[in-house]
């Protein structure tokens, strides 16, 4: 049972109110579990996820950050980072990069994250890197053979890049 106003019970009412879309609702129930266990990293990643859909793409980054300081290990949390990177229309290359780094993070940590292998392999053809970029989507197709968008990034990277 979840006493009620220790960490779980902010925690999942936090993770609720997300999924109604009570952003800030959320934000204020997560803190109240920060204030009750700074030293968890769900409730640090579950903001990064509530400042996503806020269009706060620093505050999501800065939460997601500190998760992973937490726990080296929250895979999702290294996709998350990565994504709020991609997501920024304005991303230099040293963003891009800082993103690839926390994609092989978490297909480290999750070799058969697909989702984490289709970005890395976009990232690989952006900075040229075509053969990288095939080795992986192979891995994709390898884990799921029916990934669409792995097979359409490989046929343009076949055609358009390496005739």
């Amino acid at each position: 049972m979840v006493q009620e106003n220790g960490y779980n019970f902010y925690i999942d009412k936090g993770i609720s109110e997300t999924n109604e879309g009570k952003f800030e609702e959320a934000l204020d129930s997560l803190d109240r579990a920060i204030a009750l266990d700074a030293k968890r990293p769900l409730a640090y990643f579950s903001k990064g996820i509530v400042f996503q859909y806020l269009n706060d793409p620093q505050s999501a980054y800065d939460n997601y950050s500190t998760a992973i300081d937490l726990d080296s290990r929250m895979t999702d949390a290294y996709y998350n980072r990565a994504q709020v990177l991609l997501t920024d229309k304005d991303a230099d290359n040293e963003k891009l990069k800082s993103a690839l780094e926390d994609l092989n993070k978490a297909i480290k940590l999750d070799p058969k994250f697909v989702d984490a292998l289709y970005y890395k392999a976009a990232l690989q053809k952006k900075f040229e890197d075509y053969k990288g970029a095939l080795e992986t989507l192979d891995k994709v197709l390898e884990i799921e053979p029916n990934a669409v968008y792995s097979r359409a990034l490989k046929k343009l990277i076949l055609q358009k890049y390496l005739k």
